[in-house]
């Protein structure tokens, strides 16, 4: 790997645009998404709204046809990776529909008037070691952040084999 994966792999923090100027986000390419919360505040460290959010997330794949290939969810942010697959709706959409869901939820349940920062970061992976690695440094996040010993004690993340392998 080139680079160290702590700097290479941040989306956040970069003083960059939050999208790539004449890409199509509807292609079938994994992108690597980090959505933070309204000013990096920790609303996920309780394990009900954790549950939510990944429960809306699988949904919202699901429903929208996107392919998930991982997630990470830490107390101030989210990591995913996804590609928009066969489903012909570009990330944004996605984001839209994903971030409003989660907001209506825990605005009702919990009283919150504001989730998340504006947009999200991505990252298009570009080949297959990328992904490899992009990969491993999201599940490796809590392990940086000692909120695991081991990648797998982390209960919320989750990377998914059989949609990880369309793009080998």
């Amino acid at each position: 790997m080139k680079g160290n994966p702590e700097n290479r792999y941040r989306t956040w923090a970069k003083s960059r645009s939050n999208r790539l100027r004449n890409y199509d986000y509807s292609e079938d390419r994994p992108i690597h998404v980090t959505i933070c919360t309204d000013a990096k505040r920790n609303f996920f460290d309780s394990k009900i709204s954790a549950n939510i959010v990944i429960d809306e997330l699988l949904g919202t794949s699901k429903d929208l046809g996107f392919r998930l290939l991982c997630y990470c969810l830490m107390p101030d942010h989210l990591h995913i990776v996804i590609s928009p697959g066969q489903s012909g709706l570009p990330l944004p959409k996605f984001l839209n529909i994903f971030k409003g869901g989660i907001t209506t939820i825990l605005r009702k349940r919990c009283g919150l008037s504001r989730l998340w920062q504006r947009s999200a970061y991505d990252y298009v992976i570009r080949f297959d070691e990328d992904l490899r690695d992009v990969i491993e440094y999201i599940i490796h996040n809590p392990v940086r952040r000692g909120l695991a010993e081991k990648a797998d004690d982390y209960p919320c993340s989750e990377w998914f084999d059989n949609e990880i392998q369309r793009y080998f």
